[in-house]
């Protein structure tokens, strides 16, 4: 198991070398594992319920490709879903904006 997070990890650090290095984010590829919980901190199974939904916790679910039976996200998307992200200032504002909708 060690070495599979280790393999995952990696991955990760694959990709944000690549966006350091300057790559076209839209050409970053990664793999559910990649992305679920270690970017998007939510888990594999409500990532897979959000493909199915288009939402994921309370907005429009981060796009994705599919390969054949391979699953996989840009990582423009990626960055593009935590972006578009609500953020409030306190609990009390984001219970008046849930409300609101």
């Amino acid at each position: 198991m060690r070495s599979a997070e280790a393999s995952i990890d990696e991955l990760v650090e694959e990709a944000l070398s690549r966006y350091r290095a300057g790559d076209d984010t839209k050409l970053i590829e990664m793999t559910e594992k990649v992305v679920f919980p270690r970017l998007i901190p939510v888990a594999p199974a409500t990532a897979r319920k959000s493909r199915c939904t288009g939402i994921l916790l309370g907005q429009p679910a981060p796009k994705f490709i599919r390969r054949g039976r391979s699953i996989r996200y840009r990582f423009q998307d990626v960055l593009d879903w935590l972006e578009d992200a609500n953020v409030y200032s306190s609990t009390l504002e984001a219970d008046l904006n849930r409300r609101s909708e």
